[in-house]
């Protein structure tokens, strides 16, 4: 009898999870819900994509590294009165309060960053370098963190450019470290490696992230070299088109109300008032011709039809003659 209710709190704690994920996935929404579904049919050849999904932006090919972490979110969410955080998140505000899981009521205030209290990974791709073999190539590095200290990671600055969160601290750590090491790679066609150098540059990467380990409030769970590749492959380019495409300013949909299309939707033969002193009806103008008889009609017109002449002809004048 045990075994049976521990699993059926199992079976609810999961159908929970999946409802609350389900809620965390559109808590950002409006009114207007447009979900976007990215297939996964590209194949993938030694950890990397093998063809190029979609066409980049000019601002996109800036970008030096992907995260599964939410800390990078473009709109955080909003803090005022009862706040509800999503399972596995912490959120960190300014004033350096973290709101863990669960409901609270809070004055209003700005989310610095959104935390997962699950481990996240981020990939790092080097720009281009010149290897052991004369090949200018791009080594990429998927590595495994977690959080350990919602507040020190999400106000830590980093003191060369001056940006908040160590998250992205971290990344810059693992690129220096590629850059560094490059060199000293010996490489094929494929970007494959030797299992004994990968494993050896993963251990450079994860030793000098656990050295920073301590300032960035986090730890490290795990580096992996997917490999290093020519830049003919275009290796970096690939991963960015896997992310959906940026919305741009100029794009239909930004700066938008959220219930911008009921002018558009709304049938024209609706009623639209401004109340007060300035009220104004913008009904259209009515095009048939019935709307020209008086109401009720008067005698001469209970058998006609409604007429765009105000005079009829001589002939019209006996056809109605003999009808009446």
């Amino acid at each position: 009898m045990r075994s049976i209710s521990s699993l059926t709190s199992l079976v609810a704690r999961q159908n929970r999870s999946r409802a609350v994920a389900a809620f965390a996935q559109i808590r950002h929404s409006h009114g207007l819900v447009v979900p976007y579904t990215h297939v996964a049919v590209t194949p993938f050849v030694n950890g990397v994509p093998s063809e190029q999904v979609r066409e980049l932006h000019p601002v996109e090919k800036k970008w030096d590294f992907w995260t599964s972490s939410d800390a990078f979110l473009g709109a955080k969410p909003t803090v005022w009165g009862l706040t509800q955080v999503p399972y596995g998140e912490v959120w960190v505000l300014e004033n350096g309060s973290v709101l863990k899981e669960g409901n609270h009521i809070c004055l209003p205030s700005k989310v610095k960053a959104v935390k997962n209290i699950h481990t996240v990974s981020f990939g790092v791709v080097s720009p281009a370098l010149k290897s052991q073999d004369g090949v200018s190539v791009n080594a990429y590095a998927v590595v495994y963190i977690k959080v350990t200290d919602a507040v020190k990671s999400a106000l830590y600055v980093d003191p060369e450019s001056n940006n908040f969160d160590s998250e992205r601290a971290a990344a810059k750590v693992v690129k220096r470290t590629l850059e560094q090491n490059v060199a000293t790679l010996s490489v094929g066609s494929s970007g494959s490696l030797l299992d004994s150098a990968a494993s050896a540059l993963a251990q450079k990467v994860e030793s000098a992230l656990k050295a920073k380990s301590a300032d960035y409030g986090i730890e490290v769970e795990g580096v992996e070299i997917r490999g290093a590749f020519p830049a003919s492959l275009n290796i970096p380019d690939r991963l960015r088109a896997l992310d959906p495409p940026l919305l741009l300013d100029d794009q239909a949909g930004h700066g938008l109300a959220a219930d911008y299309w009921t002018s558009v939707l709304t049938p024209a033969f609706f009623q639209k008032y401004k109340y007060g002193s300035r009220k104004e009806v913008v009904t259209p103008a009515a095009v048939s011709l019935e709307w020209s008889i008086p109401s009720p009609p008067d005698y001469h017109h209970f058998n006609e039809l409604p007429r765009q002449n105000s005079e009829p002809a001589s002939d019209d004048k006996k056809k109605l003659a003999a009808a009446h």
